[in-house]
């Protein structure tokens, strides 16, 4: 009985013809190992990162501290600022406050006692009112407020925007109590915070 040899592609190939395969999932000859394994026309590329392509990863001990060399601030305009404001606006006055290296004095009615200007400030202070009055109502309360300017020691006070800060009366009773109002001159505020002189002005 003759006993036939066939390699094992011609083995695969017999096997796929009798369980009705396609000649795509036939196995190719082995190519020469110099030459890359064609297919159906296309070259078949595996691409391998290479380690050495990569940048050295730099280990804590190579590590050198960087040393930044800051230039002398500037001297602080003032000693301390108080925000004569509330909530958002009274927070960003805090933070330019303590850029240019000053203290910030915060003011608070009862009802804002857990806002964040209130806890940001370096200090803060209750405003007083009555019981029946607004809230609003103690933030535009002149007298209070310069005087809590006095007791902290603020030199300047920063209205922000709305409340007092067009108020001409506020920017004078600071200039009686040698504190910088941080806004336009009492003139200028009179002339331009009521719209029938500041169009005679123009």
């Amino acid at each position: 009985m003759a006993i036939l040899r066939m390699g094992p592609a011609a083995l695969a190939g017999v096997l796929a013809v009798s369980m009705g395969l396609s000649s795509a999932f036939l196995p190719s000859q082995p190519s020469s190992p110099s030459r890359p394994h064609v297919h159906s026309g296309i070259k078949s590329r595996v691409n391998v990162a290479s380690i050495e392509s990569t940048s050295e990863a730099t280990t804590e001990e190579d590590v050198t501290p960087q040393v930044i060399q800051a230039q002398k601030l500037p001297p602080a305009p003032f000693k301390k600022l108080l925000a004569a404001n509330r909530a958002e606006i009274s927070v960003r006055i805090q933070r330019a406050a303590t850029e240019l290296n000053m203290a910030s004095v915060a003011i608070y009615v009862d009802e804002d006692r857990y806002g964040q200007h209130r806890w940001g400030a370096d200090e803060s202070y209750v405003l007083e009112k009555e019981e029946s009055a607004t809230p609003i109502s103690a933030y535009l309360d002149i007298p209070q407020i310069i005087k809590i300017a006095k007791e902290s020691g603020a030199d300047a006070i920063h209205p922000g925007y709305g409340f007092l800060s067009e108020s001409p009366e506020f920017a004078q009773a600071c200039a009686d109590a040698d504190i910088t109002f941080v806004g336009p001159t009492v003139e200028n505020l009179n002339t331009f915070s009521d719209k029938t002189s500041a169009r005679n002005a123009a």
